[in-house]
């Protein structure tokens, strides 16, 4: 006796991965949306194929900022081909393919949209290596330094150490892992300050649309420096599980204790809040995910969340969140713009009448 897939299902199946597109546009209606979060959860496969149809997606969506083409379109076309050419139980290979093929061009393209080459200090060549929002990457350096870098953030490093210190230059998030070389130090300039060290790992968050710099060291040792041009005058030494956070209003250093996984969780896939206010939860949910959040009531600023995720969608995190804090949000469909690129999804959140 042969075994006869049940076709329900394979048309089902192939009905949800139509619907991806407009999901991941952020256009779907709510009884849509909900159905393919059903559907991605209902089996580890469809949650493979969920995840590779979404990095598909943002890499396109990435290609559309650089040649100002239609992403979800494009999408679009490559479920018509995968419904010609591909029977539903080779779904999952085909997008994992699909994925593989579009990411790896797209890592060569940003390396020639991205990275901007200019000369510093007289004739030194410069690099610029700088990753969009809702993307990660990591960076080798001359010296075999490793970086990662967070959502929408910019590194500008020498295309080869060969004065007294290397020195780079950090707008945005990243992870250093400094290889070990005692005669030359190891400098991040962070606006007014920086960060001096000779081997050692450890997380800095400087966006500059924020009031705040954040220094967690894992392990090793750092020292948080002022920067001027005749001296680096050190403002704190910090030992492995502290934060330093610079506060640029007041020119004001705090050094703590910190849980250093809760900083760093983010290189693992991880988004980890441990007692955050709202606005703290919103900063982070915004740049995960690519979006705009705007709370309507002041009151939900002062919400408190407690939680880890990984994998989760947007939407998932904001169920769970609600269910111990009164709120509610509406998903705002996102609008294409005159140059053809969709505007980033808008999310309200308005307090609950419960």
């Amino acid at each position: 006796m042969f075994y006869q897939p049940n076709r329900t299902s394979m048309e089902s199946k192939k009905d949800h991965i139509d619907l991806l597109p407009d999901y991941f546009a952020g256009v779907l209606s709510e009884e849509e949306r909900v159905a393919v979060e059903k559907w991605k959860n209902a089996s580890d496969e469809n949650l493979q194929i969920f995840q590779e149809s979404e990095k598909v997606y943002y890499s396109l969506d990435l290609l559309e900022e650089m040649k100002h083409y239609d992403s979800s379109l494009a999408l679009h076309k490559l479920n018509e081909r995968v419904r010609r050419e591909y029977p539903v139980q080779r779904l999952l290979y085909y997008w994992q393919r699909a994925a593989a093929i579009l990411i790896l061009p797209l890592l060569i393209a940003s390396v020639y949209f991205f990275i901007d080459r200019k000369p510093q200090q007289g004739t030194e060549l410069w690099l610029a290596y700088h990753t969009p929002p809702g993307v990660k990457s990591e960076v080798y350096l001359p010296d075999g330094t490793s970086v990662f870098l967070n959502s929408d953030t910019k590194l500008e490093y020498p295309s080869s150490f060969s004065g007294k210190e290397r020195r780079v230059t950090l707008n945005g998030e990243a992870f250093f892992k400094v290889a070990k070389d005692a005669a030359h130090p190891f400098v991040v300039g962070l606006g007014k300050i920086g960060v001096e060290v000779k081997g050692t790992e450890f997380n800095v968050c400087n966006y500059p649309d924020e009031d705040k710099t954040e220094v967690v060291l894992k392990e090793g040792k750092v020292d948080l420096i002022e920067i001027n041009t005749t001296r680096n005058a050190l403002l704190v030494a910090m030992k492995p599980g502290e934060q330093a956070v610079f506060k640029r209003t007041e020119e004001k250093v705090v050094l703590r204790e910190v849980d250093v996984d809760r900083y760093i969780g983010w290189i693992d896939g991880l988004l980890i809040f441990r007692d955050d206010r709202m606005t703290e939860v919103v900063r982070s949910l915004e740049r995960w995910y690519n979006v705009n959040i705007l709370i309507e009531d002041p009151e939900i600023e002062d919400y408190i969340f407690t939680g880890t995720f990984k994998h989760e969608t947007i939407t998932q995190v904001l169920d769970l969140l609600k269910r111990t804090s009164p709120f509610e949000y509406d998903i705002l469909p996102s609008k294409k713009q005159q140059n053809g690129v969709y505007e980033k999804q808008k999310i309200v959140l308005t307090k609950s009448s419960k």
